[in-house]
Formats: structure tokens, sequence, C-alpha cells
């Protein structure tokens, strides 16, 4: 039976940054957390993340006795402000996570397979598949919620990025770890959101947030957003660069997460153009979510 050590050397190998077992099954209090952020309507209109088998596991992959968790570090440097551009969030400047994902989570699993001699063992996950991965991650013992509800890894802090995968293998040494609050009296997170997103410490309205509205809204962005946004075109940074955990974290060295990989940090008014004359160039990036016409409404609310 393969243990803790054996899965991290295999997911380090295949360039993740850390790895942990835990069972799979979501915790109660993460569960009702989840459907009270549902009921108050704190999700929009992001109506995929009403689908309930993000608290069921075994809808996923029936039989799903152990989780994995996978975590990528993906920190950029941080930037000024520029009045002629808009920033890029930090996740954003290189490669699409999930397809750097999906090909270590493929290669992981046949691994996986080949070590037990058992073939439709695994079903692989990252958050584009319904899973709490968040609430597995802590109880993986991988790091705890921060108050502004994301993962905070004890060695990477919050710029980090969450993949797995569910096996009907009864793993060996699972990590079981309570969700304890590690941030204290601290508060600069709430304290530094511009639009008041943070409503209360662990508890995020997404439609106040400026990551709803630059990247997963399709709606205009309300006029009270707009004159907030300090200068981000897709994404938001500002509760993670103040968190005391991100603080003299080195940049990554994932080359497909580095800028040069990708869009880059700034998009100014002659990018999007050429954005606009050549689309394309938005392929395999995670600005093709929110596509030409997207960037373009967030610029002229920035009066780019």
């Amino acid at each position: 039976m393969l243990s803790l050590d054996e899965i991290k050397e295999k997911a380090l190998a295949l360039g993740f940054d850390d790895a942990g077992i835990t069972s799979a099954t979501i915790p109660l209090s993460d569960i009702k957390a989840y459907e009270e952020w549902l009921n108050v309507k704190w999700h929009g209109d992001l109506t995929y993340m009403e689908n309930q088998s993000r608290c069921h596991p075994e809808h996923i992959l029936p039989g799903a006795k152990s989780a994995i968790i996978f975590i990528s570090y993906y920190k950029q440097p941080k930037v000024d402000f520029n009045k002629n551009s808009g920033i890029v969030a930090s996740y954003a400047r290189g490669r699409d996570y999930h397809h750097v994902h999906r090909k270590r989570l493929k290669k992981f699993i046949i691994w996986l397979e080949e070590k037990s001699g058992q073939k439709g063992i695994a079903k692989g996950f990252s958050d584009s598949t319904p899973v709490l991965e968040k609430a597995l991650a802590v109880q993986a013992g991988l790091g705890w919620f921060g108050k502004n509800s994301l993962l905070i890894h004890r060695r990477f802090g919050t710029f980090t990025l969450l993949s797995g995968l569910f096996t009907t293998l009864e793993l060996k040494n699972p990590v079981m770890q309570l969700s304890l609050a590690k941030c204290g009296s601290c508060q600069r997170c709430i304290d530094a959101c511009p639009t008041s997103a943070i409503v209360a410490p662990y508890k995020v309205n997404a439609t106040l947030c400026l990551s709803y509205h630059l990247i997963e809204s399709k709606k205009e962005i309300p006029k009270n957003i707009q004159e907030k946004n300090p200068g981000f075109i897709f994404g938001c940074d500002i509760c993670q660069d103040v968190c005391p955990h991100n603080a003299r974290k080195e940049d990554s060295k994932t080359v497909e997460f580095n800028a040069s990989s990708g869009i880059g940090t700034y998009i100014s008014k002659d990018r999007l153009k050429e954005l606009e004359n050549n689309p394309e160039i938005l392929f395999g990036t995670p600005l093709q979510r929110r596509k030409v016409d997207g960037l373009q409404k967030t610029a002229l609310s920035l009066n780019l």
C-alpha cells in the first residue's frame, strides 16, 4: 500500500509543490458553511456553484475512499498600478493552470494504477469539477482557511492552486487536521478589500468581489464596483498581497505560471487592439474565459 511519502515524491516529480492525503469525505461543518453561503445568494450568477455533488465525493467517483490533494505555488511579482494599463492577477499571467494540472493528474493516475495493479480506481478534479477542494486540503493537513476564505498553506501562503483526485484505494496514513483559525486578530485582508467583499471573517460575498466581476460575471460591472477598482483588468490580488503569510515569499519558479509564458502582467489599450485582431493569443490562458469583449468592457471602466 502506498505511503504519503511515496505519493509526495511522485507529486513533486510531476511539478506539484506539495500533496496530502485524507478521507474522501467532506466535513459537515464545511457543508453547512457552503449551504449557508448559497442560501444568502452570495454566489450571485454562479449557478454552477449550486451543484450539491461538491459535498458528495461518491457522486464523482462511486466507492471513493481516499482523496489526494495537490498544491501548486504560483506567486508572481507584485507590481504597481499604471494609469495606462490594467493589471492581470498573479494566477492568470501565465498558462491556464487547469491544463497544466490535468496533464499532471493524468500522469499521476497512470502511475497510481501501475503501482496498485488496478484500473479505473481514480478520478481527477480541479476547481472546474464540483468539489469542495479547499475543505479537503485543510482536512489533509495542508493548511487552514484564511479570513478571506482562501486556503493558507503552511509554507506557501495563499498563492496556491488546488487539484486532486478521489480513489477507491484505502491509502496509508491519512492525515486529519481540524480547521483551526491561524489568523489570530489580524484582519488585513478584510480592511484592504476595496469593495468590502469580505463581509466578516471567513465570509465572502462574491457579488461584491472584484474577481467575480472581472472574471466570472457576464453582466456590466456595477458603477460602485468600477469606482473602487484600483486598476485590475482581470482578477484581483489585494487580499493576498496584504496577508502576512505571503510576506517575503519568493516568486514561483514554475515556468508555466510565469508572465512570459502567457498574457503578461499588464494589458494596455494597444495590447487590447492586438488581442482584438488576434484573439487566439488568449487561447490556453485564464483570460480566454473573459474573452476580448469582456476585457474591453473592463478597460473602458478603467478609462484606458
